[in-house]
């Protein structure tokens, strides 16, 4: 065909559309912005490449995202994906069911479970349960009804704990709320204001300041002030210091008491030295305070065996070192014989003195001390 060009010279002419089939089978031609970037998307097809900015997903899957940042809209359901960076400002009724939240910030969780916080920091919000969960840092302001099944609480302040069991406590301060019952724990530190209906089993009190303990057994106390209360039994205790105000129907069985300012007449104590063997010189017993005293003597018993008898004398003294001889036996005391030394003077000390009737002569004596309040 003369004068007829076989290619056609405007290369503008040359471009084509690119069309799509919308949800009516009628074709349509795909959109771009003055970038060259596609407004719009085939349904049910696959794109390898793509960058979408300030885009709304109003319904459908998406069933891979790898290094996108999503900025804004909802996602409601995600199901075994993993977010590997990225801010999530808000999540309402989602189920996150495996994946790693490295920081959660201000955010609301009103369901579902987390297995595992490591390293996070819980900011606000209402955590109902906790079990089998470690929690390394942070802080928990409140625990109402939980159960903290393992794991360690480095610090609980002004917090009220209403349930379970603390295994153990260690250099924490408590400084408010109630411990219904400790077993078998070891409180380093800290004081406790009240104790009532607990028993304590094992550890160190070191102070206790104004408390009422009813019930349970303290094994020992060392270096401790008790400075009101009631105690109502002590058995094979040592108390080193402090002042007891008053003692009622108790008895103490061993130890030394420095100082008592008074014994009513209902009490009564006694001191025995069994199988004394008697020597040639007076030796003294064991010292008496007897200023507390309103009646006292010495029951003196030969035992023998044999027919040595033993000599016997109250000492009295101010000091405890120095001492007069009181009153003694007119004679000796035959075995199977006894004899009760009253005093006749008072002082602060008293103590009996024994020894052989006969030189190198000796014998075996049971002494009993008796004495009675006023």
């Amino acid at each position: 065909m003369p004068n007829f060009s076989s290619f056609n010279p405007n290369p503008d002419n040359l471009r084509a559309l690119i069309f799509g089939r919308d949800e009516t089978q009628e074709p349509q031609a795909l959109a771009t912005d003055t970038s060259g970037n596609l407004l719009s998307v085939i349904m049910d097809g696959t794109i390898s490449n793509i960058s979408i900015q300030s885009a709304t997903i109003t319904t459908g899957t998406i069933e891979s995202v790898m290094g996108a940042t999503i900025t804004a809209g909802t996602i409601n359901s995600v199901l075994g994906a993993t977010i590997t960076a990225g801010t999530i400002n808000s999540v309402l009724g989602a189920t996150i069911t495996a994946g790693t939240i490295n920081s959660v910030l201000g955010a609301t969780i009103t369901a579902g479970t987390i297995n595992s916080v490591l390293g996070a920091t819980i900011t606000a919000g209402t955590i109902n349960s906790v079990l089998g969960a470690t929690i390394t840092a942070g802080t928990i302001n409140s625990v109402l009804g939980a159960t903290i099944t393992a794991g360690t609480i480095n610090s609980v302040l002004g917090a009220t704990i209403t349930a379970g069991t603390i295994n153990s406590v260690l250099g924490a301060t408590i400084t408010a709320g109630t411990i219904n019952s400790v077993l078998g724990a070891t409180i380093t530190a800290g004081t406790i204001n009240s104790v009532l209906g607990a028993t304590i089993t094992a550890g160190t009190i070191n102070s206790v300041l104004g408390a009422t303990i009813t019930a349970g057994t303290i094994n020992s106390v060392l270096g401790a002030t008790i400075t009101a209360g009631t105690i109502n039994s002590v058995l094979g205790a040592t108390i080193t210091a402090g002042t007891i105000n008053s003692v009622l129907g108790a008895t103490i069985t061993a130890g030394t008491l420095s100082s008592v300012t008074s014994i009513s007449q209902k009490s009564f104590q006694e001191i025995s030295n069994l199988n004394v063997t008697t020597a040639n010189a007076y030796t003294g017993l064991a010292t008496v305070t007897t200023s507390v005293f309103g009646t006292y003597s010495f029951f003196v018993y030969n035992v023998g065996p044999g027919t040595n008898k033993a000599d016997a004398r109250v000492e009295i003294s101010a000091n405890g070192t120095n001492w007069y001889a009181d009153t003694s036996t007119t004679t000796g005391i035959a075995v199977g014989s006894v004899d009760v030394l009253v005093p006749q003077r008072f002082l602060k000390y008293t103590r009996l003195a024994y020894r052989s009737s006969a030189t190198g002569n000796p014998t075996t004596i049971d002494v009993y001390f008796n004495g009675q309040g006023t």
